[in-house]
């Protein structure tokens, strides 16, 4: 049946000779059939986002593991240490056996995993990348319509700031730390409501946006008078100034209505002690805020850190920290593995079994928001307790609007891990078609897992 109304359309009226509009929500009416998309064939969008952990999952000195599944290919069982996966289970692949290539470079311990996995090159130095991290191109390709073209989180509670992304390689981005920087942020100065009938632009952003394009009326004049390594510089420079200019613009338009989106409370501090525990549920409510933030269209990008490469997590009680504990504690010989570090793997688990069922608990169309989303979780090593750069922990989670054939099990023994990053890519919708370098080049995504 034909409707007058689409998802643009507002209801007007006359209040005292005044005339008002009222935005629609996101009705049923806007779908498709299915619900798998609007009704003038719209996609309802993709989102996408990186989560890391640090210290990996738990090998054994034997090549046994707790965490990599016998199955192979759909039906995967869940292990020990996936157990807090098992809700989302179907929404989720593994992939085991791949590994960092170091081409001759020295592994760099607690590095050189995740900057090969999101740089696609093994790093020559401790601390910087040797290239852009992949996510970068995900948020060019999806996050030009939104507030934010990618946020940074960091649930750690590390004595510093962590991010891994990265557009030069040397400099890293600047993450919100605690649930209610990241409330500030989202929904703070600046947010517009998608579902309020009540909008005005910002006169403000109005200025802003006028200063920043009369910079760059100037940019060809400048451009012409330097040498080329200042060149590159301004491109540098003015694709960031083009980029704000974007996102400005965005924030003087008013926002579609979005029925899942709900403006959660402001959240309480958190304690600030690194134990697992807290650092949980740290990573639960940011979740919480995230999934909010995507529902209602502040970004489609994310990276998220639950803790990082050297981890200083720990379990209240004990003394020394998750990290010294995987190179501490000896292997158990009856039960051949490291019991206490397998039992801090499965703890650092439910953080990241948390963070996605707080997505998949966002009704969206005929889904969750979790189904609309690719998020791609790693780690930096395999076998921490030598520092191994095999058989790192990859999962991709979400269905990502339908392009993921989720609940795989993938083991590639020897494989590069940027067949996986590639594949995330692709799956997110980033027009890519090879990713890394030297022996971790590859125009090979792992085809099993899309449909």
């Amino acid at each position: 049946m034909s409707s007058r109304f689409n998802r643009r359309s507002l209801l007007r009226g006359m209040i005292g000779g005044a005339t008002v509009s009222m935005g629609i929500p996101l009705l049923d009416l806007f779908l498709n059939e299915n619900g798998t998309a609007f009704a003038d064939g719209a996609p309802i969008p993709t989102r996408f986002g990186t989560y890391f952990w640090g210290l990996g999952l738990t090998d054994t000195p034997t090549g046994g593991t707790r965490w990599v599944p016998e199955t192979v290919g759909p039906g995967y069982e869940i292990t020990p240490e996936l157990q807090a996966l098992a809700a989302v289970k179907d929404k989720v692949s593994v992939f085991s056996g791949f590994r960092a290539i170091p081409d001759g470079r020295p592994n760099l311990v607690h590095w050189s995993g995740h900057a090969s996995i999101l740089s696609g090159v093994a790093p020559s130095s401790t601390g910087r990348f040797e290239g852009a991290s992949f996510d970068t191109r995900v948020a060019d390709a999806l996050g030009g319509t939104t507030r934010f073209k990618v946020l940074d989180i960091d649930a750690s509670v590390s004595r510093r700031p962590i991010s891994y992304s990265t557009r030069s390689g040397s400099t890293f981005a600047s993450p919100d730390v605690t649930p209610l920087d990241l409330y500030q942020r989202l929904f703070g100065e600046g947010f517009q409501d998608p579902n309020s009938d009540d909008w005005q632009p910002n006169p403000d952003i109005m200025l802003r946006q006028s200063v920043l394009s009369a910079v760059t009326d100037q940019r060809k004049a400048l451009m012409d008078s330097v040498g080329h390594e200042d060149q590159i510089k301004l491109e540098q420079y003015f694709t960031s100034v083009r980029d704000m200019e974007n996102q400005l613009a965005i924030q003087l338009q008013k926002p579609e209505p979005r029925e899942a989106c709900v403006i959660p409370t402001p959240p309480n501090e958190i304690e600030r002690a690194a134990s697992v525990d807290v650092v949980n549920a740290n990573t639960k409510v940011m979740a919480r805020l995230l999934a909010m933030g995507l529902a209602c269209n502040q970004t489609r990008v994310f990276n998220f850190v639950h803790t990082g490469g050297t981890s200083e997590t720990y379990i209240a009680g004990n003394s020394k920290i998750y990290h010294q504990i995987t190179h501490d504690e000896p292997t158990d010989a009856q039960l051949g593995f490291q019991p206490e570090t397998s039992k801090l793997a499965g703890l650092v688990m439910e953080g990241l079994g948390a963070f996605l069922n707080e997505i998949d608990g966002v009704k969206e169309g005929d889904g969750t928001l979790l189904d609309n989303c690719l998020i791609c979780a790693f780690s930096d090593t395999g076998y921490a307790k030598i520092h191994s750069i095999e058989n790192i922990p990859m999962f991709l989670a979400g269905g990502a609007g339908g392009r993921h054939k989720a609940g795989q099990h993938i083991h590639a023994p020897g494989e590069s891990v940027t067949r996986v990053s590639l594949t995330a890519m692709q799956l997110a919708g980033a027009p890519v078609g090879e990713f890394g370098d030297g022996s971790m080049r590859t125009s090979r995504p792992v085809s099993e897992v899309m449909a």
